[in-house]
């Protein structure tokens, strides 16, 4: 027995006989900066130093953000998975050390013969190859891969809560527009339809003055229904029942836009959760390529007993009647038709694809900065030009109608000059909203930052 022990504390000193490769990062080459410098970032901050709440000044906005991370059902899940991930990790470690049971035992023969045993017993696997060892590993980061899971889904639920209340808040604006047209044209339709009766002006000008109102008129049912379906997704993501959204600031009261604290591209390794969460999951896959390498060598177990046996019942549990072995023994594979090497193969190329998913958020997180920092610049300039455009076409507008009132001109140009003007003024309502929507973008893409 003292032998048997002492041969299996010497084996399992021998950590050098682990088996499996050793994990390390993939190389992902980082740019030394960002294409796209924008005037808007401020080179001398850092985007963790920043806070959701220093953003936007909108007391309500940020009360729907609280709401949605305590009541989504996606960051509920994302909680019970880190739970689930833990009770792994505690099953792995459990299987590095010994299990303790009992059992007992009563026999009754034709032969009036009887037998009767009750004791302890215990079963270790020594972990001489680490495949137990490697388990422990991959659950261990299977956990912090779930931790990261949570913060991006976090970092998406913030973003998604802030874009569509920006969404909600251009849908109210455009229907606001919308409406107002309605009005404005079903005045001037009555003007038109009394000066067709007076002989003043054709058809033409009365059908097409209803044309546009009629247009008007479909457009305030269709943002309606636009701005319902975006309340809804609000809704879910907030974890409530259909109901109506509180607002806050309109996006045209946003005067003054935040400059945007950009870091270098090398920082998103440290910063974005779904890279984090990519390389953990690559950990756990490498780490497995050793639990099935370790498969195909031996392993090595004791088993013991301690109790009593007796054949009288009465007698049993008595210093005369204990009982007790131990046994060591070794089981190892020696031909499966290349099955444990096929297993070790299948793993290596899960490890593979683990690592090519690593590189290509790594990619995918640069491209999503970029293609934020081009939004910003573009749809602050293209808001600028929105507004302006506006503005021409409220003015042609009121220009049109006077020349039209006083018979200078045919209701073609004042038909032209109403089309322009609603557009215009839809598209800039829609281009303040996108605009506002691309530092949300940024901040997602650099990593939260909340």
């Amino acid at each position: 027995m003292k032998k048997i022990i002492s041969i299996l504390v010497l084996l399992t000193g021998l950590a050098s006989c682990m088996v499996g490769p050793k994990y390390s990062r993939p190389e992902v080459q980082a740019p030394s900066d960002w294409l796209e410098q924008s005037r808007f970032v401020d080179k001398k901050d850092s985007i963790s130093n920043l806070q959701w709440f220093e953003i936007f000044k909108d007391s309500i906005l940020n009360k729907l953000v609280s709401e949605a991370l305590e009541k989504n059902y996606n960051m509920a899940n994302a909680a019970l998975r880190i739970e689930q991930s833990r009770a792994v990790y505690g099953i792995a470690k459990a299987d590095l050390l010994p299990s303790v049971g009992y059992s007992a035992k009563a026999e009754v023969s034709n032969k009036s013969s009887e037998a009767f045993g009750l004791g302890g017993t215990a079963s270790w696997e020594i972990d001489f190859w680490g495949k137990l060892r490697h388990a422990k590993r991959a659950a261990y980061a299977e956990i912090l891969a779930s931790e990261e899971g949570m913060k991006t889904i976090q970092t998406i639920l913030i973003s998604d809560v802030a874009s569509l209340y920006f969404q909600m808040r251009d849908l109210d604006n455009r229907l606001s527009i919308a409406k107002r047209t309605f009005r404005s044209r079903t005045d001037y339709l009555t003007l038109i339809t009394a000066r067709f009766r007076g002989g003043d002006v054709s058809e033409l000008d009365m059908l097409q003055a209803d044309q546009q109102l009629q247009i008007a008129r479909a457009t305030v049912s269709s943002l309606q229904r636009t701005l319902n379906n975006t309340e809804r997704s609000m809704n879910l993501l907030l974890g409530q029942v259909p109901q109506s959204i509180p607002r806050g600031f309109a996006n045209t009261d946003h005067k003054e836009v935040p400059l945007i604290p950009e870091g270098l591209p090398s920082s998103l390794l440290e910063q974005r959760p779904d890279i984090w969460q990519a390389e953990y999951l690559l950990q756990a896959e490498t780490e497995r390529i050793g639990m099935t390498q370790a498969m195909r060598f031996p392993s090595v177990n004791l088993t013991g007993f301690l109790g009593f046996a007796s054949g009288d019942l009465s007698s049993l549990v008595s210093d005369a009647n204990i009982a007790s072995n131990a046994a060591a023994t070794i089981l190892g594979p020696i031909f499966s038709f290349g099955a444990n090497k096929r297993r070790v193969d299948v793993q290596r190329k899960s490890a593979e694809i683990a690592a090519n998913n690593y590189v290509n958020t790594y990619i995918s997180a640069l491209g999503e900065v970029e293609n934020a920092l081009v939004a910003i610049q573009t749809y602050s300039e293209e808001y600028e030009a929105r507004k302006r455009q506006a503005e021409a076409a409220s003015k042609s507008l009121m220009l049109s109608h006077e020349r039209y009132n006083s018979g200078y001109t045919d209701y073609l140009e004042v038909l032209v000059a109403e089309s322009a003007m609603f557009d215009s003024e839809l598209q800039a309502s829609a281009t303040r909203a996108q605009q506002l929507s691309s530092y949300i973008q940024l901040y997602r893409s650099l990593g939260g930052g909340w």
